[in-house]
């Protein structure tokens, strides 16, 4: 691991990300994240820091999917946002920081919901724990490049995205966090994920790895088909060997259409099967229900099976790169 970087960052940019949000007409305020718009958010001298643009991001209720709010200045840096709580002001619903990582997933505390296995089974802090130690390597069985190799095939699809806003979707340990993080490419990095375990093991990562950009990142506990924010508020989604995990990838694969600003990326990793023969294409068709309903975190399916899902949701301009049963692939919104 790389040793901890200093975390001196430059006045205007601090300045910018404590800006007191704007006050509602019933006193609370309402929270955003606000970053300089250029490389990662900093100003490279102050003639660029006296002209910069500043980018908004509003994060909002998973309940009614309006903007949260909050009775104090609020900062979503996972190095400033301890104990914060926020609330909506539409449900009543709050929502709590945890140690720098949000929760913002619809729960109840006296209730249980059934939990498909491919959603507990990373929720397991073991499996955390291991996820960026080893487990990640053998996907190497199914043709996946490796990360480094991975992550520089995604920046090539995610080009249009750079100096923007950039949600990592599923993100895990971090394992593509820290490097969107440390690419300097984008104004701010979220890295969400509905474990909770997977969240902590990204935090350690990333204070231990990519320090010096801690003001550049929020974490957030958030649910693929129930993203936290507004509509038209990210300009680009990734979602690294996640998307077969989901337990309703086209819900999902909408919410991810819903948030994208038009011309917004969605860039994304999984693995396809060969089409089966004509004969067994009815077996093939009924076991990968089976599988899908048993929640299991895989999936049987086609490249011609995904693309028609992504595209269902109104995604156009579909590409993919294949490495045997690898594929990477990305679709663009509408303008």
């Amino acid at each position: 691991m790389i040793g901890v970087r200093s975390l001196l960052r430059p006045p205007h940019l601090i300045q910018a990300l404590l800006a007191v949000p704007k006050r509602h007409s019933n006193g609370a305020r309402r929270i955003r994240f606000t970053a300089s718009a250029g490389s990662a958010g900093v100003a490279s001298d102050s003639e660029s820091a006296h002209k910069r643009n500043v980018a908004e991001l509003e994060i909002a209720c998973p309940v009614c999917l309006q903007p949260l709010s909050s009775s104090g200045v609020t900062s979503l840096s996972p190095t400033l946002a301890a104990g914060s709580t926020f609330h909506c002001t539409t449900c009543q619903k709050q929502y709590k920081s945890n140690n720098g990582i949000f929760d913002l997933t619809i729960s109840a505390p006296d209730y249980e919901d059934i939990v498909p296995f491919g959603v507990s089974f990373f929720q397991n802090p073991l499996i955390a724990f291991a996820y960026d130690r080893g487990y990640r390597d053998l996907f190497q069985i199914l043709n996946f490049p490796g990360p480094d190799e991975e992550f520089k095939m995604a920046q090539e699809m995610l080009v249009p995205a750079h100096g923007q806003f950039i949600m990592d979707l599923s993100c895990g340990s971090g394992l593509f966090t820290k490097r969107f993080l440390a690419s300097e490419e984008y104004n701010l990095v979220i890295g969400a994920d509905y474990s909770e375990a997977m969240l902590e093991q990204c935090l350690g990562f990333l204070e231990n790895e990519t320090r010096k950009y801690m003001m550049n990142v929020v974490l957030m506990r958030a649910d693929a088909g129930r993203l936290p924010f507004l509509t038209s508020s990210l300009a680009a989604v990734h979602a690294g060997a996640a998307i077969h995990c989901w337990p309703q990838p086209l819900t999902a694969v909408a919410e991810i259409a819903r948030v994208l600003r038009p011309g917004g990326v969605f860039v994304a990793s999984t693995y396809i099967l060969p089409a089966p023969p004509f004969p067994l294409k009815s077996f093939y068709g009924l076991a990968g229900q089976i599988i899908a309903q048993a929640g299991l975190p895989f999936r049987l399916w086609s490249e011609e099976d995904l693309r028609a899902l992504v595209l269902s949701c109104g995604f156009v301009n579909w590409t993919s790169t294949r490495r045997g049963i690898y594929v990477l692939f990305s679709a663009t919104k509408p303008s």
